[in-house]
């Protein structure tokens, strides 16, 4: 006869005691998701820009046409519509963006809603014209700045090195002990890029070492993506500005990768056809991070279609806020898919043109030259206004390329699903309130680093952990049957063990690293073991115990090195109580499983 040692009051109570404790969690996790952005996407009350060009052109349509799209697609929808649709922009049906003009004697409205019944149309909407915010201020910096970096760390030998605060505000040196960013491409689709030999324009001599893919230019439609503007240069330097080469500055990411795309013109104005090309061409052509310093106050459908497929095709999507200086972040900023960026100055405190809002994700050094007339601004190698020098600039514009840098990192270390990139930045960002301002906190690319070095090591280390699990079964049976044992291999114990150790991992990987359903699954086997199966005989008893202390051995893992998996607000003291009842009972799981007697 079984025993069956284990009271059902005690097992309940157990798992009341882990769900009381579980409640902090709950409560963060509810009050956060409530935060959600709604499917509709209110247009942003930004005043009209000066160029008086407005933030939509009249009499046009983008559409983006589904997967597949051919010429005969296209020729085949003008027939429907009985009007010209031409591909845009001459790339034919590689990015599957088209244009319509509107007829005279019809609408736009009437056009978009026949165009959006049509099968083969994925998106359709009125073309939106975006720009660079950002605000210039070509003086460089007056004043020599000492290197206030710490001397036992690594650091470029760039001579203007220490006049980029917003590198120490970010603890790049730190970070730079684990990455640099090698290997990721960054796709910065801005004004183009001022690099390598082109006869549009002189050349960024900062750029030299910097590593490029080949470009596109959306504008002039060409393969030289030349910045004519300024813009587009002094971001890409953020990221990837040639480094510890003895001249001007440094990048952030200085190993990774610029994937040139321009689609700002010379006056810093594009439109949302261009941009949903230059996002699916990116995706489609290796970029794993993109960095958007542009924006406006209308969502579009095209551009949301196109920072869905790219974000499908594992590219994380990083956007300036705005420079309205006022609530309401700018498109594409805005759409869930993007991490959207606020800008501090060199204080840590909101810069005064910052645009804010419920959709922030992190802040990061965009420059403020109110806090600091003198070195408040981003500097970094760019031409402007025909020269090539170190100009000052601030913006949403400037903290953006900041974040995609080290999500290049971040990638660099292992961490590639867009969700998880995402994850890492805002756990691991210093917190500064409120979070519709500053999202997470402030960007700490040492901690994002660390995060992403460790959570790709722990997966490695707990696979050849359970490889030596099994190693250590078919030794201990090996040693048995020698001694002339009658006991066999203890494979189910250790699978047993060996399942409540990387179970998480692929929960984790399943849901997302910020799902609240990790808080369930992660525990699901402690309560699910007490009420369905705790009260069998011996053998079961001894299997749940080493499933539950595996899973203890994951719990403690990841709690004490910072790595669980749930959402930037869930932090130690609201993790605590829910750990250490999972722990207890986990433990009291397996001398209950290991001290099970058999009645006879």
């Amino acid at each position: 006869m079984r025993d069956r040692t284990g009271s059902p009051v005690a097992r309940w109570l157990a798992v009341i005691a882990l769900g009381i404790s579980a409640i902090p969690l709950i409560w963060t996790w509810r009050s956060t998701a409530g935060q959600a952005i709604a499917s509709e996407f209110p247009v942003l009350d930004w005043p009209e820009p000066a160029d008086g060009e407005g933030w939509v052109r009249p009499g046009e349509i983008a559409v983006q046409l589904k997967s597949g799209a051919s010429n005969g697609t296209l020729l085949a929808l003008g027939r429907a519509l009985g009007v010209p649709v031409a591909w845009n922009p001459t790339l034919g049906a590689e990015t599957g963006v088209a244009r319509v003009a509107v007829p005279s004697g019809m609408t736009a409205e009437a056009l978009l809603t026949r165009l959006r019944r049509d099968p083969s149309v994925e998106a359709a909407d009125v073309v939106h014209l975006y720009r660079a915010p950002v605000e210039i201020d070509p003086t460089p910096s007056p004043v020599p700045l000492q290197d206030r970096s710490d001397s036992s760390r690594w650091r470029p030998n760039d001579p203007r090195y220490p006049e980029q605060w917003n590198f120490r505000m970010v603890r790049a040196e730190e970070a730079w002990e684990r990455s640099r960013g090698k290997g990721v491409v960054v796709a910065v689709i801005d004004t183009g890029v001022a690099y390598g030999d082109t006869r549009k324009g002189p050349v960024a001599r900062d750029f030299k070492q910097t590593p490029f893919v080949r470009g596109y230019d959306f504008v002039n439609r060409d393969d030289v993506p030349y910045d004519d503007h300024g813009h587009g240069t002094h971001v890409a330097g953020t990221v990837a500005e040639s480094t510890n080469n003895r001249e001007g500055v440094a990048g952030l990411a200085f190993e990774a990768t610029i994937m040139p795309l321009k689609v700002l013109n010379a006056n810093g104005g594009g439109t949302s056809a261009d941009i949903a090309a230059a996002i699916r061409w990116a995706a489609d052509r290796g970029a794993k991070v993109i960095n958007m310093s542009l924006g406006g106050p209308f969502p579009d459908r095209v551009m949301r279609s196109a920072c869905e497929y790219a974000r499908s095709r594992g590219v994380t999507i990083v956007c300036a806020a705005g420079n309205s200086g006022r609530e309401g972040v700018g498109y594409p900023a805005a759409f869930p898919e993007c991490i959207a960026v606020s800008a501090v100055g060199p204080k840590g405190e909101l810069s005064f043109y910052s645009s804010w809002g419920r959709q922030i994700a992190i802040a990061a050094p965009g420059g403020d030259r109110q806090q600091d007339p003198e070195n408040g601004g981003i500097l970094q190698n760019t031409i402007f206004e025909g020269r090539d020098d170190y100009f000052q600039f601030q913006g949403t514009s400037m903290a953006s390329p900041h974040v995609a840098a080290v999500a290049a990192m971040v990638v660099s270390r292992g961490i590639t699903d867009p969700e998880d990139v995402k994850a890492v930045l805002q756990k691991t960002a210093r917190p500064k309130g409120p979070s519709n301002k500053y999202g997470a906190g402030i960007l700490d690319a040492a901690s994002a680093t660390r995060m992403a070095a460790l959570i790709h090591g722990d997966g490695v280390a707990r696979f050849w952990m359970v490889v030596g699990l099994f190693a250590g079964c078919f030794g201990i049976g090996y040693l048995r049957r020698r001694a002339g044992s009658r006991l066999g291999y203890p494979f189910w114990g250790t699978a047993a063990l060996a399942f409540g150790l990387v179970f998480p991992d692929w929960l984790t990987g399943f849901l997302g690293m910020t799902s609240g359903y990790n808080l369930i699954g992660h525990s699901i086997l402690i309560p699910g073991a007490l009420l369905v199966l705790g009260a069998e005989g011996k053998t079961e008893r001894r299997l749940l115990g080493w499933m539950a202390f595996g899973l203890v051995l994951h719990l403690g893992w990841e709690f004490l090195r910072g790595t669980t998996p749930f959402g930037p607000h869930i932090g130690f003291w609201q993790l605590l109580p829910w750990v250490t009842s999972n722990v207890l009972i986990g433990c009291s799981m397996l001398v209950s499983g290991l001290t099970a007697q058999r009645d006879y």
